[in-house]
């Protein structure tokens, strides 16, 4: 919902560009912390990375700030561009700005925590937007795909090609992809998010 009072311009209003928004301030504040504005550095890492180590010593803030958190300003940079395309969608379809914000984080949150304890090591770490990317993209495909869009298709054809994309790259967490993209699909498939949804509308 746009606040014709804000400063802001009215196209930059949203939940979309409000995320890209926190993912930038927190680049630039862990680049502070970390002591580089091209790559992250490993102090940066490891306080806002999500690991089990980190879990285990009661760092229960990292499952979230691990979604904010880039290792790079490419990596930042990728991911953005992909929340616009998916989140903007999202909007598009006149969904809650709260409503946004959940799938974001809810999916992000299942993505990075399954993917730690399942397939990686107690001290490897992972950061980075792309679950949450992932999420939506999911989420949009469980949408059309209940209300039978043949739109469907086509995104289940997208989300195939970038899963198999982002797998070529060996310090991706590819299965962050995969279980956002599973838990997106979950959350638009079912009708809990559709009654969700129109809760939180009475809010916005």
């Amino acid at each position: 919902m746009t606040n014709p009072n804000s400063i802001i311009p009215e196209e930059w209003q949203g939940p979309t560009i409000y995320l890209v928004g926190v993912n930038l301030i927190f680049y630039i504040f862990t680049s502070i912390i970390g002591g580089g504005i091209v790559f992250t550095g490993p102090r940066a890492l490891v306080l806002f990375g999500i690991s089990i180590n980190s879990l285990q010593a009661g760092w229960f803030w990292t499952p979230f700030t691990s979604l904010f958190t880039h290792s790079s300003i490419s990596h930042l940079g990728s991911n953005m561009i992909f929340l616009l395309v998916f989140g903007l969608r999202m909007e598009e379809r006149n969904y809650s700005d709260r409503g946004i914000y959940f799938a974001y984080l809810a999916t992000g949150f299942i993505a990075g925590t399954l993917s730690m304890f399942l397939f990686f090591e107690s001290s490897s770490l992972s950061v980075g937007a792309s679950g949450c990317v992932f999420g939506l993209l999911g989420l949009n495909y469980g949408i059309e795909k209940k209300e039978s869009n043949p739109n469907s298709r086509k995104i289940l054809g997208v989300s195939i090609i970038f899963l198999i994309f982002s797998g070529t790259s060996p310090s991706t967490n590819i299965f962050a992809h995969l279980f956002g993209w599973i838990a997106g699909y979950i959350l638009g498939f079912s009708d809990y998010f559709q009654k969700f949804n129109m809760e939180l509308q009475k809010f916005t």
